[in-house]
């Protein structure tokens, strides 16, 4: 009962306090006052609505959280962290291994391929010496057949044989008649008789004598008498 009578008493000063000079007629037809707001009023003459000190009270929390520093990691976040570090540690280690053992297989390979390389240029060589050995053979043996057929020969024939050698291998040509009896050689030669066949005489001849210039030449094991 005292309550409600002191909410009367409360609006009814509000009102005599906002009546004087008219303000009270300005608020309430310009809808600033209303009755909520009146109550409001009231309340606060009454004592109802006390000022929290907290509500202007700054933020301490906030500033706290703001300027704390960093939190701490915990202990399984560091395990945690430990154990990424040697799983790391470890690939790294599996990798650098790997590398190692590749490189030592190429190594390997390298020199077992080196070696093969020089054993098929070793075979290649000594096939190449065989070959050359087996020509040398064939060649002189088919020049000694060339010799015993082309001293048999009648002068004529020898010496289209000796010009047509000479027009085709002169080195051959030369060492053919170098290898003839002397008696069989002259014969031939008596049979070249043109100009052109006179040049080949000459020519021929000076390959003799140079040849067996480079005999007796210092060096070759060889004297005049011998």
């Amino acid at each position: 009962m005292l309550s409600k009578l002191y909410n009367a008493l409360s609006v009814f000063a509000i009102a005599t306090l906002l009546a004087g000079g008219g303000l009270s007629a300005y608020l309430l037809t310009s809808g600033k006052v209303t009755a909520e707001r009146v109550e409001k009023i009231a309340g606060v003459l009454r004592g109802e609505y006390d000022e929290d000190p907290a509500a202007d009270a700054p933020d301490e929390a906030g500033a706290t959280e703001q300027d704390a520093p960093p939190r701490a990691p915990s202990t399984k976040e560091l395990r945690d962290e430990r154990r990424a570090g040697r799983l790391q540690r470890a690939a790294l280690e599996r990798s650098k291994r790997d590398l190692t053992a590749q490189a030592e297989l190429l190594k390997h390979a390298m020199h077992d391929l080196i070696q093969r390389q020089e054993r098929l240029d070793s075979d290649r060589t000594t096939w190449r010496e065989q070959m050359a050995k087996l020509t040398d053979s064939a060649r002189d043996e088919g020049f000694q057949r060339e010799l015993t057929y082309v001293s048999k020969l009648a002068p004529k024939q020898a010496k289209e044989h000796l010009v047509r050698t000479w027009n085709k291998h002169k080195a051959d040509a030369v060492r053919l008649l170098n290898a003839l009896n002397t008696s069989t050689g002259q014969r031939i030669l008596e049979q070249m008789k043109s100009p052109e066949e006179i040049q080949i005489v000459h020519e021929l001849l000076e390959q003799l004598r140079l040849m067996n210039l480079e005999e007796l030449a210092p060096g070759s094991g060889k004297t005049e008498g011998a």
